[in-house]
């Protein structure tokens, strides 16, 4: 299985009519279809436009984006469900997710609404500080809102992302969270230090966890280059480190600026290659790929509901 765990390609309908092709964006469904099985489909909503409005708005991509997949349904269907990892079905997975919890409301109180809309993945805070979390930008951890929010989420099959995060509330996550969680998108701090990227410490930890890291294509998280070759550095410091059943990749597709050499979707083949030239063991590779996400989703995700 070939899974990419951040992109925010979503986004694109507040413009496009539809994901299906997208001239000029690094993602799209018909890309999606060639080059991947699972997508993780993130919606970001900038607290600082609507502060006032982070509900209403995030409604109103998330509803474009259920009408599109439904029009698409020869390329992409959502997944809601742990039995459709398994199921033969070719086309791609689509993931919603949700890149801040602001729009669920201080209180949590549109979450399950947002789930029986197909949420299953939260990411507590962007960089900032709310009522859920303190981000990289800030020093607040993880509030008493933030423990309940999580628990919630544990409770009904909501997979936790812990990528922007600072370290006070990656460590308080960890602690409160009764599943497995990702890091999104994010890099190694030994290789490169930026704050959104995770210590030899963070990387162990979450691997004893059971969760699960994907590793950004981000030159700024990546350090020097920020190419082909840094990237397949920092897999491999990740697999060094945490076990290759703990890596993945968070490409943050249309949400962030690669260099050219794997500047959209069609350049994950050559990603995979280059992994496999330096030595890369091939159940190893396997798992960076896909197999790592889909395991941990296996675990996280509702049943489904018996008819």
């Amino acid at each position: 299985m070939r899974v990419d765990c951040h992109c925010d390609t979503a986004l694109a309908l507040l413009t496009e009519c539809s994901l299906r092709r997208l001239p000029g964006w690094q993602l799209d469904l018909q890309r999606a279809g060639r080059y991947l099985d699972l997508a993780v489909m993130a919606i970001f909503i900038d607290e600082r436009r609507y502060a006032s409005a982070m509900a209403a708005q995030f409604q109103k991509v998330l509803s474009l984006l259920q009408a599109d997949i439904d029009r698409q349904n020869d390329l992409v269907t959502p997944l809601l469900w742990r039995e459709q990892l398994g199921k033969t079905d070719q086309r791609t997975l689509l993931l919603i997710g949700a890149e801040g919890a602001e729009p669920i409301g201080a209180d949590g109180g549109m979450l399950e609404q947002f789930y029986r809309e197909g949420l299953r993945l939260l990411g507590l805070t962007w960089n900032g500080a709310n009522s859920y979390a303190g981000g990289c930008a800030s020093g607040e951890g993880l509030t008493a809102a933030g423990q309940k929010l999580v628990q919630r989420c544990n409770s009904i099959g909501i997979l936790i992302d812990g990528a922007h995060l600072n370290r006070r509330s990656f460590w308080q996550l960890l602690e409160c969270s009764s599943q497995p969680v990702i890091v999104s998108h994010t890099a190694c701090d030994a290789l490169h230090h930026h704050r959104r990227n995770l210590d030899d410490e963070q990387m162990r930890a979450l691997a004893d966890h059971g969760g699960v890291m994907g590793i950004a294509f981000v030159p700024d998280f990546l350090g020097g280059a920020g190419d082909l070759l840094r990237l397949c550095e920092h897999i491999e410091h990740a697999v060094t480190v945490m076990g290759s059943s703990h890596v993945a990749l968070g490409s943050d597709f249309d949400g962030c600026k690669p260099v050219a050499e794997l500047g959209d979707i069609s350049q994950l083949p050559r990603l995979y290659a280059a992994l496999a030239e330096r030595g890369m063991a091939e159940e190893d590779l396997a798992q960076i790929i896909g197999g790592s996400a889909a395991d941990l989703l296996q675990k996280i995700l509702p049943p489904e509901p018996a008819l």
